[in-house]
């Protein structure tokens, strides 16, 4: 049982190690140094590893846009001043603004065609 800890504990230092050096330096999390980063993984055993791993994927969440609540491990630029994107319509049957510009295009073509038709009898009648 402890070797598998041990074992663990080695894993997870090496993927953190590894997911921190293939960062890039602007891309850091917590505004600390790549080096920062790398001694705190290194150092500290277990909490290391367990630290890089949760703040570096809040960063990336809040980075792909995703809203993250303001917590310990979240980045105080990541949340000031974001809120949810509205849902967008699935497709052009479900938005209302691409259904009112439809059926004022059918009401248009109606009235134009309506209107063509008026016009081409009148114009036999006349001799």
């Amino acid at each position: 049982m402890r070797a598998v800890l041990i074992v663990l504990l080695f894993a997870l230092a090496i993927y953190a190690v590894l997911d921190c050096a293939r960062t890039p330096g602007e891309d850091m999390p917590a505004r600390l140094p790549k080096p920062m980063w790398l001694l705190i993984i290194l150092a500290l055993t277990g909490v290391g590893p367990i630290a890089w791993i949760i703040t570096s994927r809040v960063k990336a969440a809040e980075e792909r846009g995703g809203v993250v609540e303001p917590n310990l491990w979240s980045s105080r630029e990541g949340v000031e001043f974001r809120r949810p994107e509205r849902p967008r319509p699935l497709g052009p049957d479900d938005d209302p603004e691409f259904l009112r510009n439809l059926e004022r295009d059918i009401r248009r073509r109606r009235r134009d065609e309506g209107e063509g038709d008026d016009a081409s009898p009148s114009s036999s009648s006349t001799p």
